[in-house]
């Protein structure tokens, strides 16, 4: 400030010895005429002003172009399953699978290792009533189970067996009684009208070790018949033992 006093009283010092001397004559001034002195020095600036009030938001701008895609994201977690949809279209049989292991061995075999079995036929026709029929004509009997000169099956081993008979009735009626160890187990009567009949009967039996099974003509009823055209045959063999 002392600098900016200084350089100001120089300057007036020089203006009023110019007004005195100007060009080494007195000038003079008309009445009310004022002298243009030297412009002062620009003042210091002044202190900034408070900020205006925010502006209102413009209006959006028109959409930009579409920028380039972006990275892809990171997988989300499983979803839930869906429905089940509707029942396929059955495919074609697959290829035979291979074949298993071998099983076991049963208990069955372990007790009886052979097939016990009989097909026995009548070689002739009425045979005698009350006593067993002997079915002389062997058709299978290769374990001997069936006697051909008793007319008796006698049981090889414990078991359950099947048994049937198939008969021509011819003449007369026929009674047939099925005998287990004596006692009688069926009957079958056919009733004989005209020409030759076919009859037949089965029956199933659990039999122990030993035990006689047969057929037998009841009382006067003995139309069994059998020739080269016709057969009479009796059967048998063992289901489980």
């Amino acid at each position: 400030m002392a600098a900016m006093r200084s350089f100001t009283f120089l300057t007036l010092m020089l203006v009023a010895r110019e007004w005195q001397t100007g060009d080494g004559q007195g000038t003079s001034t008309k009445p009310n005429e004022c002298l243009a002195g030297i412009p002062g020095i620009p003042g210091t600036p002044g202190t900034n002003g408070q900020h205006g009030p925010q502006g209102r938001d413009g209006k959006d701008g028109h959409p930009g172009p579409k920028g380039d895609p972006g990275e892809p994201g990171e997988s989300g977690p499983p979803g839930l399953p869906g429905k089940a949809g509707p029942q396929g279209i059955l495919g074609l049989p697959g290829p035979p699978g291979l074949p298993g292991l071998p099983g076991t061995t049963g208990s069955f075999p372990s007790k009886i290792n052979s097939l016990f079995a009989f097909h026995v036929g009548l070689d002739t026709k009425y045979p005698p009533a009350n006593i067993p029929v002997q079915f002389k004509k062997v058709i299978y009997n290769e374990q001997n189970v069936y006697n051909t000169e008793t007319g008796k099956l006698t049981a090889p081993a414990d078991g359950v067996y099947f048994f049937i008979y198939h008969i021509t009735v011819y003449y007369k009626s026929v009674h047939l009684s099925l005998k287990r160890n004596g006692a009688d187990v069926q009957f079958m009567f056919h009733e004989y009208g005209s020409s030759t009949h076919q009859a037949s009967g089965s029956a199933i039996l659990k039999l122990s070790k030993g035990d006689e099974v047969w057929l037998q003509v009841v009382g006067d009823k003995n139309g069994l018949y059998s020739d080269s055209d016709d057969d009479s045959t009796f059967s048998g063999f063992l289901i489980h033992g």
